[in-house]
């Protein structure tokens, strides 16, 4: 994945974290509600993140595993 890729992948995940947060301000959502889920949806972005990062790094070959048994 290319820098350019995963910074657009960020910057569309923030924009979903901001819309979210407007919404949850417009339905008069608590102030505890609302940091609360905006805590985990960001937890949420992170790990998409991190994980679109994992399944990009190039996978190296496994060692043999019938020397190991």
């Amino acid at each position: 994945m290319t820098d350019d890729r995963l910074q657009r992948r960020a910057d569309c995940l923030a924009a979903c974290i901001e819309a979210l947060a407007d919404a949850l301000q417009a339905s008069g959502a608590s102030g505890e509600a609302s940091a609360q889920l905006l805590s985990q949806a960001s937890t949420a972005v992170l790990q998409a993140l991190r994980l679109e990062l994992l399944l990009d790094e190039p996978v190296e070959p496994a060692a043999d595993l019938r020397l190991a048994a």
